[in-house]
């Protein structure tokens, strides 16, 4: 495997790779073969359980997943999941093996039915679910999220040690103050202007930081970090159907002071 690909699995995303005892697991297989591009090797299947929230959506902060597959020569791809009702999204990186939310140019999909409807894929203890040929997949483009009234979301300005707008930084939510599990909710990257939005799906209390990519795992010497709140995360209440302003963080870079 490329050590592209290593890196990207090792800090794109906080995914469990083992599961609880006693957990009932079942196997979900299939192929990505869009038409326009035939089949798609080296791609990423990503599952969403349909318990932990809602079906992941173009334009909108990203919903991480729980779990992944990745796909073969043939773009066949295979992996077992604890039982229960999935929703499904596939990605390309297209413009190198880089980790972080998708970029323009990438091949990219989230499942849909004829209408629309997110398509639920249900995986049966001791069982395997076969999808068949997965055939969508369109060239990825940046959504522009505007805040819009009604929407539940918050907002701010990342900036560097010297108060400057600081581009390219992924904002995640989390739901504990410790930061261990996986993010609940990530943003786009920050462009020029440093700002971010990040829509969720209710109000709650949230604790937020900021990284260079998406995921978890641990950081690196001269990696971005930083944390709303300072050197200790603090809570952000965020009322539903409302946007929470103003939750500006000053970003610097993690400095590797562990002993050899």
């Amino acid at each position: 495997m490329h050590r592209g690909l290593i890196l990207l699995f090792l800090f794109l995303f906080w995914i469990p790779t083992a599961f609880a005892a006693g957990t009932s697991t079942g196997r979900i297989s299939g192929a990505w073969i869009p038409p326009a591009v035939g089949p798609v090797s080296d791609g990423i299947i990503y599952f969403f359980n349909t318990e932990a929230g809602p079906p992941p959506e173009r334009g909108r902060s990203r919903r991480v997943p729980d779990a992944r597959a990745l796909t073969k020569a043939d773009g066949t791809f295979s992996v077992e999941l604890p039982e229960g009702s999935y929703y499904l999204a596939a990605w390309k990186k297209v413009a190198g093996e880089v980790p972080g939310p998708p970029q323009d140019g990438d091949l990219h999909a989230l499942s849909r039915d004829t209408s629309g409807a997110p398509v639920v894929y249900t995986v049966k203890s001791g069982g395997t679910t076969d999808i068949g040929i997965f055939r969508q997949g369109t060239v990825y483009k940046s959504p522009v999220v505007k805040l819009s009234a009604g929407m539940t979301a918050i907002t701010g300005t990342l900036t560097d040690q010297n108060g400057s707008p600081l581009a390219g930084a992924v904002v995640q939510l989390y739901v504990n103050p410790g930061m261990r599990s996986k993010p609940a909710y990530v943003s786009q990257k920050t462009g020029k202007d440093g700002i971010y939005i990040v829509q969720v799906d209710d109000g709650g209390t949230y604790f937020l930081s900021v990284r260079s990519g998406y995921g978890g795992g641990r950081l690196q010497a001269g990696d971005l970090y930083g944390l709303y709140g300072g050197e200790t995360a603090q809570p952000i209440t965020v009322k539903r159907h409302e946007v929470t302003k103003g939750i500006d963080v000053r970003v610097g870079h993690f400095a590797d002071n562990r002993p050899e």
